[in-house]
C-alpha cells in the first residue's frame, strides 16, 4: 500500500512501525528514535491524555520547540482524533488571548518557560486551563504521562476529512486567522513536497523550523511518507547550519524566508561545496544569485509557491523555470490569475493568484469561527490567495508581491518583491527588505533596508546610481538604511510590519536631501535640469 493513501497522520507512523519497526526515523542531538519507539510512545501518551479527558474533536494547544517530544504529542493527538493547535512561541498578551478565545482552549501542552505567559493569558480571560509541562516532574508532566500510559491501541476512527490541526496565520492585516486543516490536507502537503524534491528512503532531511509553521509539518510528513530519516533541531542557528548538515548527513532542507540570503552572506570558504546537501527547497528561490549560489554550495535549489490555506500549488524542481518564475501549476490544482471581479485576465497581465483543487482534502476547510472571512477567501468557488502575480504564455507563474505589500509611486504599481530581487543582485549586498513609507505627494515612497555582505562597506550615493542603472526609475528607493540584519519571525521570514512601523529613522539616508533626483532619464544632481 502507498503510505500517502492512509487516512490520518498517525496511520503513516503505524504503517512504518509495523513494516520496519527498527528503522531510525528521527535523529536529534540526544540520539535516534525508531519508527516503533515513536509509535509506542505516542500511543502511551494518547491513552494518558484520554484518561485526562481529552476526546476526539477537542482542541489542544501545543507551545513547544521542535523535539522528539513534540512529535509524540502530535501523533498522540492524531490517534485520539483531537485537534492540534500549535502556538507561536513568541505569542503573548492579546495575540495569545485571541488564539485561546478563538479555539476555546482548555488544555495546553507546553515547555516550562511558557507557563507564566500562558497562565497570565488564561487569567486575563477569566478562563481555567490544564497545563501539561514538558521536561518537568509532576503527576501531569509529559514524561510521566508517557511513562505511565497504556500501550494498547487507541480505539478511534480518524478519517482524512477530519480536522487535524488549526494553524494560525501571521495576522499582519488583522486578527490572526486559524486555518482548519484536515488530515488529508496535511498528508497531501507531504506527498506533493516529496514529488517536488524527489524524496527517497535514502534521504536525510534537516528540520530546524518551528511546528507552528506548515513547512516543518510537511517536511516531517514527507520524510515519514518516504520512509526516510529526519534530523531535528529545536531552533535555527546560522553559525551551526553547515556543521549540523554535515554531522547528520542531511541531503534535503527547506529555506523559508531568507536562509539562502544568509548563507550567501557568509564568508567564502574553499570547502563550501563539500557538504552533504543535494537540494534546498526555497520560498522564494533567489533568482538574482541562483547560479552562483548553486555552484558555490554544490546543490540544486527547487521552489514552490503556496500557503497554509492552499498547498504547494506551483513549483519548479530545479533549473526548469525561467528566471524569476516559481514554476508551473501542479497537476493537483487549477491555478488562475484573476481581476477584482473574479474574471481571468489575459496572459501576461497582473492579477490575484487564485486556486481550485482537483482532488478532495487538499486545501483548507476554512477559518475557525470566521465564516465571513472563509466565504470571502473562497468566493466564486476559488480560493483567493491575496498574492499578486502573472502567468506567461508557456504556463510559468511569476509571484509579484503580497497585495498588501504592493506600492504605488509616480502612477506606477511597484512590487517590493521585485525591487528586493534587483537590489540583491548587487555583489556587496547580502539581502534587503523594501517597504512603503508616506510621501508628500499622497503616494508611496520606497524605503530599502539593506544588509551588506560581511566585511563590505556600502556608499548610499553609489548604490542609488547603481540602482538607477539596473531598475526602472520609479522603483529606485528614495530612502536607504543599512543594518547588520533584518527583523525576522521564528520561521526566518522578514517582519516587514516592524520595518513599516519604524519608518524613516534618524540613520535613514534620503537621496532627495542628498541632492539626487531620480528621473526617467537618469539621476540629476542638485542644480541640474532635465
Amino acid at each position: 500500500m502507498e503510505t500517502y493513501s492512509l487516512p490520518s497522520i498517525h496511520s503513516v507512523l503505524e504503517y512504518w512501525a509495523e513494516k520496519t519497526p527498527d528503522l531510525p526515523f528521527l535523529v536529534t542531538g540526544d540520539g535516534q528514535c525508531s519508527m516503533a519507539h515513536l509509535d509506542k510512545q505516542s500511543t502511551k501518551l494518547a491513552n494518558s491524555l484520554q484518561a485526562l479527558g481529552v476526546s476526539s474533536g477537542d482542541m489542544v494547544a501545543v507551545m513547544m520547540e521542535g523535539s522528539a517530544n513534540y512529535l509524540k504529542v502530535w501523533f498522540a493527538l492524531s490517534k485520539i482524533g483531537a485537534v492540534e493547535v500549535p502556538i507561536n512561541n513568541a505569542y503573548k498578551g492579546l495575540l495569545l488571548e485571541h488564539v485561546i478565545e478563538t479555539t476555546e482552549l482548555t488544555t495546553v501542552i507546553l515547555d516550562a518557560e511558557f507557563c507564566d505567559v500562558v497562565g497570565n493569558a488564561f487569567a486575563n480571560l477569566g478562563r481555567s486551563c490544564k497545563l501539561i509541562k514538558n521536561k518537568i516532574n509532576g503527576e501531569t508532566s509529559l514524561a510521566n504521562l508517557i511513562e505511565q500510559g497504556r500501550s494498547d491501541k487507541v480505539s478511534t476512527n480518524v478519517l482524512a476529512t477530519d480536522t487535524a490541526c488549526v494553524l494560525f496565520t501571521s495576522g499582519t492585516t488583522g486578527p490572526s486567522k486559524g486555518v482548519l486543516m484536515s488530515h488529508g490536507h496535511q498528508l497531501s502537503f507531504g506527498k506533493f513536497f516529496n514529488e517536488i524534491v524527489g524524496m527517497s528512503e535514502d534521504d536525510v532531511t534537516y528540520n530546524y523550523l518551528p511546528f507552528f509553521h506548515i513547512a516543518a509539518k510537511f517536511l516531517t510528513l514527507g520524510t515519514l511518507l518516504a520512509g526516510a530519516q529526519m534530523a531535528l533541531m529545536p531552533v535555527f542557528r546560522l553559525t551551526k547550519f553547515w556543521d549540523d548538515v554535515n554531522r547528520f548527513g542531511a541531503t534535503v532542507c527547506i529555506a523559508v524566508g531568507g536562509l539562502c540570503h544568509m548563507l550567501r552572506g557568509l564568508p567564502h570558504k574553499p570547502e563550501d561545496s563539500q557538504n552533504t546537501l543535494r537540494l534546498i527547497y526555497a520560498v522564494p528561490r533567489p533568482s538574482e544569485f541562483l547560479n552562483d549560489f548553486q555552484k558555490r554550495f554544490g546543490l540544486t535549489v527547487a521552489e514552490g509557491y503556496g500557503s497554509t490555506e492552499t498547498n504547494l500549488v506551483v513549483y519548479s524542481n530545479g533549473n526548469d523555470a525561467p528566471e524569476g518564475s516559481c514554476g508551473r501549476a501542479s497537476k493537483y490544482f487549477d491555478v488562475r490569475i484573476m481581476n477584482e471581479l473574479g474574471e481571468e485576465v489575459k496572459t501576461g497581465a497582473s492579477g490575484e493568484i487564485c486556486v481550485r483543487p482537483n482532488y478532495p482534502n487538499t486545501i483548507m476547510k476554512g477559518y475557525v469561527k470566521m465564516p465571513h472571512e472563509t466565504l470571502d477567501t473562497c468566493r466564486g468557488l476559488w480560493l483567493h490567495t491575496g498574492d499578486r502575480g502573472y502567468v506567461d504564455r508557456n504556463g510559468y507563474f511569476f509571484f509579484q508581491d503580497r497585495m498588501k505589500d504592493a506600492m504605488r509611486r509616480r502612477g506606477e504599481n511597484i512590487s517590493s518583491f521585485e525591487v528586493e530581487r534587483m537590489i540583491n543582485e548587487h555583489p556587496d549586498i547580502a539581502e534587503s527588505a523594501v517597504v512603503a513609507v508616506s510621501s508628500d505627494l499622497d503616494e508611496d515612497d520606497v524605503l530599502a533596508v539593506v544588509v551588506p555582505r560581511q566585511e563590505k562597506q556600502l556608499n548610499p550615493r553609489e548604490l542609488i546610481y547603481y540602482f538607477s542603472e539596473n531598475m526602472p526609475y520609479f522603483m529606485v528607493p528614495r530612502y536607504l538604511r543599512f543594518s547588520a540584519s533584518l527583523p525576522r519571525t521564528p520561521t526566518q521570514k522578514v517582519r516587514k510590519i516592524e520595518l513599516r512601523e519604524e519608518g524613516i529613522t534618524q540613520d535613514t539616508w534620503d537621496s532627495v536631501e542628498a541632492g539626487l533626483r531620480v528621473t526617467r532619464h537618469g539621476i540629476l544632481a542638485e542644480n541640474e535640469h532635465e
